[in-house]
This record gives structure tokens, sequence and C-alpha cells, in this order.
């Protein structure tokens, strides 16, 4: 083999070499995405604003105790996730915030069809191109994963807050766990897997406020005290409905 020969094999060589570092780099930040999610500082999803979360609620006629709900799963969320993000940046306030909002967008329908409200409203986002916030809105009755990580996912947050309000009211975690018992336990294995996945939600608050200045029960005391009237007042504008609204 000539010398010239030999460097063109060399050559070849090298660029097959380098065409494989480059898909193993590739093939390793996909894999680093999806052990530890999404990095604010490098990645950014489409996320709906606070205005066109209002849109999309009313546009599906949500009623009006399920909007409050909402709006209170969200201020729980948010709160939390204020603390949160100073010692995990990693989380997506603004997903967040969405996902809590709209947790139940196809709640109101699911009455006349029996549809799974987790999935569909999850699918809703998703067509909407917002698959990120759909798949928060997925977990917010079971997670995929329990305790996956010591810190907490933005699926977490999410399905956490919402174990927190029922229909209006910031409770605590025994009292949501009485209304859901009553209302959901007909059936003996019905009431041994609410037990269950409220001893994984117990476990999920602990590791949630291990790192917060504060305790569960001040978020009911601090939250509910505290005036909500402004986001109605918004969300009444958005959809122009009346002030006299029967949401309040």
């Amino acid at each position: 083999m000539s010398i010239y020969e030999k460097l063109r094999l060399f050559k070849k060589r090298l660029t097959i070499f380098g065409e494989r570092l480059i898909k193993i780099k590739f093939l390793n930040s996909m894999t680093a995405v999806h052990l530890f999610g999404s990095f604010n500082s490098t990645m950014t999803f489409l996320v709906p604003t606070k205005v066109q979360c209002y849109q999309m609620m009313c546009e599906m006629k949500m009623m009006d105790h399920i909007v409050v709900h909402s709006m209170q799963v969200c201020r729980v969320a948010t709160y939390l996730t204020d603390y949160l993000v100073g010692e995990h940046t990693h989380l997506n306030a603004n997903m967040i915030r969405s996902a809590a909002l709209l947790h139940d967008i196809t709640k109101t329908r699911s009455f006349n069809t029996g549809e799974d409200h987790a999935l569909t409203g999850s699918q809703f986002l998703t067509d909407r191109g917002y698959p990120e916030v759909g798949d928060l809105v997925r977990q917010h009755v079971v997670l995929d994963e329990y305790a996956a990580s010591k810190i907490p996912a933005e699926a977490e947050i999410i399905n956490y807050a919402d174990k927190r309000v029922l229909h209006d009211e910031i409770v605590d975690l025994d009292r949501r766990l009485d209304y859901i018992l009553e209302r959901y336990a007909k059936k003996a294995e019905h009431r041994k897997r609410i037990y269950l996945l409220w001893e994984k939600t117990k476990h999920l608050e602990n590791r949630i406020f291990s790192d917060l200045p504060f305790s569960p029960e001040n978020i009911n005391q601090i939250l509910n005290a505290e005036d909500r009237l402004v986001d109605l007042a918004e969300y009444q504008r958005v959809c122009h409905l009346d002030s006299d609204s029967e949401v309040v």
C-alpha cells in the first residue's frame, strides 16, 4: 500500500471516529436531560402565560368551584416553589404555575364523559403545544415515581399542592384524606390503595419541607389568610365575566 493510500485510509478512519464521538456526546447529553430533568439555564419549554391559562379554562367552561380550587392549588405550588427555587435552580417556576392552574382543565367535562381527567388534560395541553406542562398535569393524581431523588421535581410539587386543597380551602393532608376516603373508597381495595398513596404523599411532604423554613401547617395559616380576590378579578376580566359571577 502506497503512502497516499495509507493517508486516505487514516483520514477516513479519523472522520468515522469523529462522527462517533459527536454521537456519543449527543446521547450522553440526552441521557442527562432524561435523568435530571430540564435545566432552566440551558433549556426552555413552551409554557402558557397566566392569561392564556385563564383563556383555556374559560374555553373548557370549567365549573366555578373547580376554577377556585385550581387557583388555590396554584397558590400552594407557587408559594413552595418561591422558596425551593433558590436551593434547586432546576425547577421551572412558570411551568409549575401553569400546570397548577390547568391540572383540572378537563375535569368539568369528565363528569359527563367519565374520562380520566389527568390523562385527557395532559393530551389537551399536548395538542395545544405544551407537552411538558401536560406531563405535569398527567401526574397530578398519581406520580410516575415517588422519591426518585432527594430534590423535589415539578411534578411532585403539583401533585402535593393538589393534595393540600379541599374544594377551595387549603387543608392538611389528614383532612384531605378523610374526604377522599368518604368519596372514593367504595370497596376495601380502594381504601387500601388510597392509604398506600397517602403514605407516599406523607413521605413526599417530608422531602419537600426538609429544605423549607416553615412547616406544612404554616401554609394553611399564611395562604388562607391572604386575599385571593385579585386573581379572581383577573380571571373574570379575561373571561369577560360579570363581577357578580358565582366565582368567589
